[in-house]
Formats: C-alpha cells, structure tokens, sequence
C-alpha cells in the first residue's frame, strides 16, 4: 500500500495543470510511496498531453480516462483504483506547497487520524492573498469529526464546505461507502464533508499554508451557476441524500442532530437559488421538487438561530421562506409578508 494518493481531475485546464503537477512531483517522499492519479474528463484541450509528458518522467503519474462525467465522477473513479492510504484531491487549476508531504504524512499516522485539516490561501485572479485560513488558535490535539466540522464552520471564515487541502482516510471512505453525489454541479463537497465529518471520530488539525487556491474566471464558483435548474436539482438532491444517510445509519442523538443543520442549509439553497426570478416559474419548480421529494417539514433540532429562524419559516409555508428570501434585500419585514399572504 502506498502512502498517499492524490486525486487531479482535468477538464479544460490546459493553462494551469503543469504548475500544479509540478509541485505535486516536487515532493519530500520518494515516488513508490504516493501516487498522482489524473482523471481525465474526456477534456477537448492538451491537459491529456501535459500529463504524458509527466508521465514519461514520473513513474508515479498516472492517467486516467473516461468520458465526460462530471468532476464528481471524475473524483469518484480516481478514488476507486486509489491504492494509497490516504487520499488528497486537488484542482488542476490549483497547487500545494513543494516539499511538504513528509511532514503531513508523519503527523497523520503518529496520530492515527481519518481526517486532517490543512491550511490554505486562497488567491484572487492576480495572484494576490485574498484571504487565508491557517488554523492558528486551534488545538493540535485530536477530535472528532463534527467538532472539526464546527471548528471550519466559523463566521468569516472562506470556503468551510471543500475537499481541498483535506486528507482523508482511503479506509474511512471504502468502509461507510462514501463517494460524492453523481449530478451536483455546485457545493458538491460540502454535501461528502458532511457525513465524513459525521462519522469521523479522529480529525486533527495542521498549521501553517499547505494549499494555494486560486481564483478562475469563467469556474463554476465564479458563474451563474448557482441561480441555474441544475445547481437547484443537486441542492435538493443533496439534502435528501442526507436525509437517507440520517435515516439509514445507526447514529448518536448528536449524529443525528448534526445533520439536521445542513438538511435544512441545501433546502433554503434550492430556495434561495429561485429567488432571483420575479415571474415564480423557477419558485414553483423548486417548491414542487421539495414536496416530490417529501420535504413538507424539516427537523430543526441542534441547529444554530439563524437555520432554526429560516427553518421556522419553511415550516409554516414554503411560500413563506420563498417571499422572506426575496424580499429581504429591501427590507420587508416579515409580518408584513404575512399580511401580504394572509397567514394567521
């Protein structure tokens, strides 16, 4: 078994996938303990051609194709011939810190953790720090799984639902059969960091940078994606398939309660992702989805003000979250969205 295996999947990264093999090969252990392994995404462009030159060079770059499937596919068959013992996914259009694996590597099994958080800058598209998270101030010591997942999920704090940066356990995914949702083009990761995080009870903490995240125009962070049918179809998706993992596992009351948070996170997503549109076509979409997919209630219990507020609202009437989400950039309040309703 290898050491690590890390996971790039490619699609139309021509421009940015040589600098970031060029740091995952510049490494401080030796080539038989880690793997690269490129998953091509039937990419149009020469990021297949990129990786055969590496290829030619580094006994352990290896390349994966498949037809266009999407990066969670892409992830998931990169997981699936994964042999190391830890797995680490990185965006080919972002890069980590040379000569560092060692050190990772040491820490993880001396405290023989399923999950370790690495620090990150994340860049804007010139390059510049645009902010940064190097877990200074959290304890180097040992905790489980949704004390990390709290722990990241702070105000002001970039980007706590990714995958980047994140080493996980090979065993903890094969075991629990943990593998990203197929059709959730937005906040994908967040929805598997979740139940990792859920069932995870060995989660440690590394300071410093490890990870640079840079900003693409033109990625799906950084588009419409959000406000799109397909991005609203993997938030509902995403609650529901949470809401089997809930129902299915044998879990804690505080397991259980956990979840109930991000449940209702990706139910108020797929609302608040129609709530650009004034004509209600997408609203009534949404709203059918939801009743389709037997959310008439959510369960609020264990989750903070804000989600149990908003949570509430859903409750009453989806119409009722609906209206609180559109009209609340001008001000209305909600009693008089009542009124306007006619709710008693």
């Amino acid at each position: 078994m290898k050491r690590l295996s890390i996971v790039v999947p490619m699609y139309n990264v021509e421009p940015f996938v040589e600098k970031c093999l060029r740091y995952l090969v510049e490494q401080d252990i030796p080539q038989e303990e880690y793997e690269i392994i490129c998953v091509n995404d039937g990419s149009p462009d020469n990021s297949r051609d990129i990786v055969l030159k590496f290829k030619e060079k580094y006994s352990n770059v290896v390349l994966l194709d498949q037809e266009n499937q999407g990066v969670s596919m892409a992830r998931n068959n990169g997981i699936d011939i994964a042999t190391g013992k830890y797995l680490l996914f990185i965006d080919p259009d972002d890069y980590t810190d040379s000569n560092c694996f060692k050190n990772i590597l040491q820490k993880a099994d001396d405290n023989d953790a399923e999950v370790v958080h690495l620090g990150f800058t994340v860049l804007d598209e010139f390059d510049k720090e645009k902010a940064a998270v190097h877990h200074e101030g959290i304890s180097t010591t040992v905790v489980e799984g949704i004390k990390a997942y709290s722990l990241c999920h702070v105000e002001g704090r970039p980007d706590p639902d990714r995958i980047y940066g994140i080493l996980i356990k090979r065993d903890l995914l094969n075991t629990y059969k943990l593998r990203f949702l197929e059709g959730v083009p937005y906040l994908e990761d967040g929805e598997l960091m979740t139940r990792i995080s859920c069932i995870a009870s060995r989660c440690l903490f590394i300071k410093g940078t490890f990870y640079w995240r840079t900003t693409r125009p033109g990625s799906a962070t950084n588009s419409d994606l959000f406000y799109s049918k397909r991005a609203i179809d993997g938030f509902i998706k995403s609650a529901s398939n949470l809401r089997v993992f809930r129902e299915t596992l044998s879990l804690s009351v505080e397991q259980r309660q956990y979840l109930n948070q991000p449940i209702v996170k990706y139910v108020i997503l797929s609302l608040s992702a129609s709530s650009k549109f004034t004509d209600y076509k997408t609203y009534r979409y949404v709203r059918a989805s939801l009743l389709k997919n037997n959310f008439n209630k959510l369960e609020l219990e264990g989750i903070d003000k804000t989600y149990k507020k908003l949570g509430g609202f859903f409750n009453i009437s989806i119409s009722l979250l609906h209206c609180y989400l559109l009209f609340r950039p001008i001000g209305l309040s909600v009693k008089n969205i009542l009124n306007k309703l006619k709710f008693k």
